[in-house]
């Protein structure tokens, strides 16, 4: 009985001790696999670490930064659309920066977490696809959630360089939880004025005293979800009715989401955000 008990005791230590090193056997087989699936020709970029420089190829890379843009859990048509977009914006930038820093995930992290296979497909799917205006990358914005409908990049930028960046309806976006956050401000802004408002009702110039702000530097300094609020001033304060997150020009991921549940894939989704631009490979 005592050999038995022993016998027992000794399986599950040895378990215990193999288990570990079958399982990082197997993690770091199928990172081998993942990382000769995503190597092509795509040219190689320096990226930031927490470890130092790392020489990281570029799909790789737009997948991590896909990964910490957009929330794992929406469907894979918008995160298609999420990785074109994050793709644009890197070849935009390529000329302007030898090393890149900023968010993203490693692969490692999302096959720890269960969730590289997602974002693996989106990539296989888009494998190259950048979005052109008049034959150049655009400027692909995009934000969480707009205000209802998204911000013409023309009147933003006073520009005619941003026609596709056209104002686009979110009814959907309303609807969300997030949609609407009521914050009380210090009571030194009582006496602020806004000044001037674009046809999405973000807020583009106010005026306290002296001193004019854009609403992007206002929502900037307070730390606003974005600059779409109206002012309410009571006895007990002031208080700011803020609605949607983020500055409200390009894609609403959250307006994405509920198009892809809707059916929509990322190429309808990408041509409602940004009309007239052409999905290409680079």
């Amino acid at each position: 009985m005592m050999k038995e008990k022993l016998e027992h005791i000794l399986t599950v230590i040895l378990v215990m001790m193999v288990l570990p090193c079958a399982m990082t056997v197997l993690l770091n087989g199928k990172m081998e696999q993942i990382y000769r699936n995503i190597q092509d020709e795509a040219a190689y970029i320096s990226v930031k670490t927490n470890r130092g420089i790392r020489e990281m190829n570029v799909e790789e890379y737009v997948i991590g930064v896909t990964a910490a843009q957009i929330p794992e859990e929406y469907d894979l048509e918008a995160v298609k659309a999420q990785m074109v977009i994050a793709r644009t914006n890197l070849c935009r930038q390529m000329d302007k920066t030898d090393v890149w820093e900023g968010e993203y995930v490693s692969l490692a992290q999302l096959e720890a977490a269960g969730q590289a296979d997602k974002f693996i497909r989106a990539q296989k799917a888009t494998k190259g696809q950048i979005l052109l205006w008049e034959g150049e990358p655009i400027m692909a914005s995009f934000h969480a959630l707009s205000a209802g409908k998204t911000r013409d990049g023309n009147e933003t930028f006073q520009s005619e360089d941003y026609g596709y960046l056209r104002s686009k309806d979110c009814p959907a976006d309303k609807k969300s939880e997030q949609y609407e956050t009521v914050i009380q401000i210090d009571d030194a802004w009582r006496e602020m004025e806004v000044l001037k408002r674009d046809d999405a009702g973000y807020v583009q110039q106010l005026k306290l005293g002296e001193v004019i702000l854009s609403g992007e530097e206002f929502r900037n300094l307070l730390g606003l979800p974005s600059a779409s609020f109206e002012i309410k001033k009571k006895e007990e304060g002031v208080f700011l009715t803020v609605h949607g997150i983020g500055h409200g020009l390009g894609l609403s991921q959250y307006t994405a989401q509920q198009l892809a549940l809707a059916g929509k894939d990322y190429k309808e989704i990408l041509g409602y955000f940004y009309e007239g631009a052409v999905l290409d490979r680079r």
